[in-house]
C-alpha cells in the first residue's frame, strides 16, 4: 500500500515538475528560446497537438521569418538587387522557397510570396509591400525595413505573452495531479481507493470520467491559451 502511494506521489510530480535537458532549440538575435523541456504532461499535450514542441515549432518558424526579414531590410539597403537580396536573405532552408522558385523562373512574385505566407503569416505583408512596389515602380527598402521593425516589436510582444500565459497552463498541469495526490492519500489513511475504482462497475465509471476530463481541461486549457497567441 505504501509502495502504491509512493509511486502516484512520484507519478504526480512527474507531471507537474518538467526537467530541463542540456541543449538548446535556438538563440537568436531577436530572443533567447528557453530550454528545452520534458515532461508527461507536455508529451501527451504534443501528441495531441497543444503541447509546448507544437509551440516551438511555430514559434522557431516566426523567428526565422522574422530574421529574413531583417536581413532582407539590411541586403535592400546595401544597395543589393531585389532577386538577389531575396537569395541571400531566405536563409537554409529558405524562408520563402516558392518565391525564389518563381524568381528562378521569371514567375509572379507577389502570389509566390502569398503562397510562402501560408507558412508564415507575416510574409503577407512582404507579398502586399512587394506588389506596390512593382505597380508603382517605388523603391521596397524603406518599406522592408518599416515591416522588419514591426515584426520584431510584435515578435516581442509574443514572447512576453508567452510568459504570462506559463502561469495558467502551470496551474492546470497541478490540477490534473491533485486526483493522483487523493487517492495516495486515502491510502496512507487506511482506505483503498484503487480496489474500489478498479474492481467495481461505478468505480470504472468514475476513473473514466475523470481521466477523460482531467485530459479535456488540459486541451481546452491549452487551447485557450493557444487562441490568444493566435491573435498576435
Amino acid at each position: 500500500m505504501m509502495f502504491v502511494s509512493a509511486l502516484l506521489i512520484a507519478f504526480a510530480v512527474a507531471l507537474l515538475m518538467p526537467v530541463d535537458v542540456s541543449w538548446r532549440l535556438t538563440t537568436t538575435g531577436l530572443v533567447e528560446v528557453a530550454p528545452h523541456r520534458v515532461d508527461i504532461a507536455s508529451f501527451v499535450l504534443a501528441r495531441l497537438g497543444f503541447g509546448p514542441s507544437s509551440r516551438r515549432k511555430i514559434t522557431a518558424q516566426r523567428i526565422r521569418a522574422v530574421e529574413a526579414l531583417s536581413a532582407l531590410a539590411a541586403e535592400l539597403r546595401g544597395g543589393q538587387p531585389l532577386g538577389v537580396a531575396l537569395l541571400n536573405a531566405a536563409g537554409s532552408p529558405p524562408v520563402w522557397p516558392a518565391t525564389l522558385a518563381a524568381l528562378r523562373l521569371d514567375g509572379d512574385v507577389t502570389s509566390a510570396l502569398r503562397h510562402d505566407a501560408k507558412a508564415r503569416p507575416v510574409l503577407a505583408a512582404l507579398a502586399a509591400c512587394w506588389q506596390v512596389s512593382s505597380a508603382s515602380g517605388s523603391g521596397l527598402s524603406a518599406a522592408v525595413d518599416r515591416l522588419a521593425e514591426s515584426a520584431r516589436v510584435a515578435e516581442d510582444v509574443r514572447v512576453q505573452l508567452e510568459a504570462q500565459l506559463a502561469g495558467p497552463r502551470a496551474t492546470a498541469r497541478m490540477l490534473a495531479t491533485l486526483p493522483l495526490i487523493g487517492l495516495a492519500m486515502g491510502m496512507l489513511m487506511g482506505a483503498d481507493p484503487l480496489q474500489w475504482l478498479l474492481g467495481t462497475p461505478p468505480g470504472l465509471l468514475c476513473l473514466l470520467g475523470g481521466v477523460l476530463l482531467t485530459v479535456a481541461g488540459m486541451a481546452w486549457t491549452s487551447r485557450i491559451a493557444t487562441a490568444v497567441e493566435r491573435q498576435l
